[in-house]
């Protein structure tokens, strides 16, 4: 043991991957992947799995192989028990750190929501609400007194801004009290595109892939209305949550909410994703690992991608907590097949909407046979050209193949072209004359759990071997087959199965054919690993190809062809009744835990559950085949889990007070910042929990507070002693967003279009990695398309959401770029330039325009000033009042609200 000791005993100070070995329960216990070894069971062993370099991921020791006997000493001391004296107990050994998760329950984040009694206020008379008293005795414990109310005008030009993104229209805001105008604009379609944007920001809302290839997401603007007529609709934020985890699993009463709930669940599949990735078990467990990051921030607050290759450093989520949680989604099925027709781009799974009629039969076909194709493409490029006698182009093969070229040589071997009847431009074979011990070791790796047919390629001569032994290590167990190479094959002429086994996504799949104790030729020409389910499809199209009977063309198409069909089909179906909605992939399990991360390294697998700091119960009961969404979905939005309604409140409240109570919006753990109001916090969680999860009636009783109306400040004692405004004793400045100030500068000129957009995306083809020219589309900016790596600068420049990520806090920077904007703008100027022409028709231009950008009438030095400017341009009175305008537009009071 002497190569193990250096990184795995006491004596070195080294516990690499968790794991002693110099004491008998070391083993026994194993590391982060789970026991070293199995005894009386070598080849299920960990142990000598890695000492025989079986995996490149995992060869033990690192540095150099074990020699052939010092394997075999191993391999027999499991075999005959493992008897081991060192009985010394791990508990001697230095204790690794731990997780302390019932400490952790007991801290603010975690812990149940606590109705402590309102305080004790001096001011009595000051608060309006509840709100307003747990504010004031914060305010009054720091010695300070609130700021004065705000002015009516302001307050309905903050409202209308933060309510509904747009500026007050004027008559209606004169016209209502406050209370009647805040009910006014929560029943305004505008509330859901404003408020909808903000959820947007949280999903990573775009209508392209971004990352290797900006593919258009054809069908992302159905989530983007869906969230926005949620919104409108007030649907409980507890259903809505259900819907975008497991909207597509979900029961519906009838066809229209059956559309909706598949809609919602693409909220898993926007993300972006490395479409690219050759090894298709990564880039399923990298979009799992986007799609914890994105659930944990936007939903719980919590960084929960950190542990994906170890415990996390700071919260408490334990590795398994990270794969119990990922099995989930690893069940879940988001990419697939191939988008341009090659086999190492992926595309993503779409389904068929639901309506009545034959159309839905038609297109669900359509959809299906659109999987076929790029199923038989992938299937495809895997093949290598065969040449000979019994097939002069390519088979109609299925499944995965490997050439003798993918294979490790181990000894002499010979290429051959003897024989037509080959798979490929050559074969392999030995050399009786120098036998010797040879071995062909092919290492696979499949797309899916199952059971898979195993089949070798070999072209059969008199004078080959009848008893070659091959070993099939699978996840189960290691098959030793004894194979007669002087059969003919019997699929193709080409392959012959030499039995069916169960291997693992991620898990070992190696077949290894060896000249040991042969006495004929050994050849090797390919391997195929084809799934059960693709057997019967594989034999319907052998035999067309060889003339005997009829199906689907797609099933005997050549690669080059299938590209065709597949464009021609994505083409077809780009604008059709479709949604990208996730399924249940039909091996939906549990997933095994990767050591450090790295995919091909595989722990003890993980049952599905829940993050343990939150639950105490038992694991959920998951139905064979299914992925436990539906069970994740019911957990999140359950009383037990306290982040949800912690952090969904915070949000709402920081974006109409300028800060949360949390600042750090989306981090609720140990790295992000303290409540500032803890009593607050679970007050507000508590009454949205009472509200049934209603977003505008939590909101509603936000603006009614007195708080909310406070009077904004820039110099006071408050400013001075607050400086960061953490207890709220005033109200913040705010920079109008991005998209508020182009709807506004649209609203203006009267050209906002205020119907609901569609497919904004779909006109720019295959990709959005061009400029996009969006000055003709004049619905809110919520509609844009938003290309990843490709935002609209017009809205990027003002620190529009990056959508490759979870982003509840925008950054707000200050920067020249937007002074330059704001100056140099077409945009702006033609705005601008459109406003004067209405102001010039009017008795007082000067008035007219301020009251239309500003809100108000100018006080009688502006007035005298922009009079002079006006008087001073001679003729070109128009021209004048249009840089006027430009001016007020790009002024600090039309930016900024109070």
């Amino acid at each position: 043991m002497k190569h193990c000791y250096e990184c795995h005993s006491q004596e070195a100070g080294k516990q690499k991957g968790g794991l002693l070995l110099d004491r008998k329960e070391g083993w026994e216990k194993g590391g982060d992947a789970g026991p070293a070894l199995i005894v009386g069971q070598p080849a299920k062993s960990l142990l000598i799995h890695s000492v025989r370099y079986e995996d490149e991921d995992l060869q033990m020791p690192p540095k150099s192989k074990m020699a052939p006997e010092e394997i075999k000493v191993l391999e027999e001391w499991i075999a005959m028990g493992a008897p081991d004296p060192r009985v010394e107990s791990l508990a001697a050994a230095q204790p690794k750190k731990t997780l302390d998760i019932e400490a952790a329950r007991q801290t603010w984040a975690y812990r149940a929501l606590q109705q402590a009694p309102l305080p004790a206020v001096k001011d009595k008379a000051w608060p309006r609400n509840d709100i307003d008293t747990l504010v004031l005795a914060e305010i009054e414990a720091n010695k300070l007194k609130p700021a004065a109310d705000a002015d009516l005008r302001t307050l309905k030009r903050r409202l209308s801004y933060d309510l509904t993104g747009l500026p007050p229209n004027d008559a209606e805001a004169s016209d209502l009290t406050y209370e009647a105008y805040v009910d006014r604009l929560l029943q305004s379609p505008a509330f859901g595109e404003k408020w909808g944007r903000h959820w947007l920001d949280l999903a990573r809302y775009a209508d392209s892939n971004g990352g290797d290839r900006n593919y258009t997401f054809y069908q992302a603007w159905r989530y983007r209305n869906y969230v926005i007529d949620s919104f409108n609709r007030d649907l409980s934020y507890y259903d809505f949550i259900r819907e975008q985890i497991a909207g597509d699993l979900m029961p519906a009463k009838d066809d229209a909410q059956r559309r909706e709930r598949m809609i919602a669940a693409t909220y898993l599949s926007l993300g972006p994703k490395m479409l690219t990735e050759r090894d298709k078990e990564k880039l399923h467990l990298d979009t799992v690992d986007e799609q914890l990051d994105t659930i944990g921030k936007s939903m719980l607050g919590l960084s929960i991608g950190c542990a994906r290759c170890h415990d996390h450093k700071f919260d408490p989520i334990s590795q398994r907590d990270y794969y119990a949680l990922a099995g989930f989604l690893r069940s879940t099925e988001i990419v697939m097949g191939t988008r341009n027709g090659c086999v190492n781009v992926a595309s993503w799974v779409e389904q068929a909407l639901p309506k009545s009629g034959p159309e839905f039969a038609e297109l669900k076909q359509k959809v299906e046979r659109l999987e076929l194709a790029m199923r038989l493409k992938v299937e495809r490029d895997f093949m290598e050209t065969v040449a000979g006698s019994k097939a002069l182009t390519k088979l109609p093969l299925a499944g995965v193949i490997y050439d003798e070229a993918s294979a490790e040589l181990v000894g002499n071997w010979k290429e051959s072209k003897l024989s037509k009847n080959r798979f490929g431009d050559f074969y392999i074979h030995d050399d009786k004359k120098d036998k010797g011990v040879k071995k062909a070791v092919f290492r696979g790796a499949l797309p899916e759990t199952g059971i898979y047919e195993v089949r070798i390629a070999y072209p059969a001569k008199g004078n080959c071997d009848t008893q070659v032994p091959i070993t099939v290590e699978a996840f189960d167990d290691v098959h030793q087959v004894i194979f007669d190479q002087t059969k003919k094959p019997s699929v193709g002429g080409l392959f012959e199965p030499i039995g069916r086994f169960h291997f693992e996504k991620g898990g070992r799949v190696n077949v290894i054919v060896n000249t040991g104790g042969t006495k004929g030729y050994v050849i090797v020409d390919a391997v195929q690993f084809i799934s059960e389910k693709d057997i019967e499809r594989e034999s319907m199209a052998l035999a067309m190809a060889n003339g005997s009977a009829h199906g689907d063309p797609l099933l005997t198409m050549s690669s080059a062809a299938l590209s065709k069909e597949l464009n021609k089909q994505i083409d077809a179906l780009k604008d059709a009744d479709l949604a990208m909605t996730p399924r249940d992939f039909a091996d939906a399990g549990d997933v095994n835990l990767r050591v450090r991360g790295e995919v091909n390294q595989l722990g003890p697998k993980v049952p599905r559950n829940f993050l343990s700091v939150l639950h105490r119960g038992s694991a959920p009961e998951i139905a064979a085949g299914s992925s436990g969404r539906l069970q994740l979905a019911e957990w999140m939005v359950s009383a037990e889990n306290t982040l949800l309604d912690r952090v969904i409140v915070n949000r709402l409240w920081a974006k109409l007070f300028g800060r949360g109570i949390v600042s750090t919006v989306d981090n609720f753990g140990v790295q992000g910042e303290k409540p500032t109001h803890p009593a607050l916090l679970d007050h507000l969680a508590l009454t949205f929990r009472a509200s049934n999860g209603s977003i505008k009636t939590l909101i509603r009783e936000m603006v009614l507070s007195r708080t909310y109306q406070l009077a904004a400040e820039g110099k006071s004692e408050r400013v001075k002693a607050d400086p960061e405004n953490k207890l709220f004793a005033r109200h913040s400045y705010r920079r109008l967003a991005a998209e508020e100030i182009r709807d506004s500068l649209l609203q203006l000129t009267g050209e906002l279009n205020t119907e609901q957009a569609a497919a904004t995306a779909l006109t720019y083809g295959e990709d959005l990695d061009d400029l996009m020219k969006l000055d003709k589309l004049m619905h809110r900016s919520v509609y844009l398309p938003v290309a990843r790596n490709n935002l609209a600068p017009d809205l990027e420049i003002f620190d529009a959401a990056n959508p490759e990520m979870t982003a509840g806090d925008r950054p707000l920077t200050t920067v020249p770029t937007q002074a330059l904007y704001l100056l140099n703008s077409s945009f702006i100027q033609k705005q601008a330039a459109t406003l004067a022409q209405q102001a010039y028709a009017q008795a007082d231009a000067v008035t007219w325009l301020h009251q239309a950008i500003l809100g108000h009438a100018p006080e009688d030095a502006a007035a005298k000033r922009a009079q002079a400017f006006i008087d001073q341009s001679g003729t070109d009175r128009e021209k004048a009042l249009a840089d006027l305008a430009h001016v007020l537009l790009a002024s600090t009071e039309f930016l900024f609200l109070e």
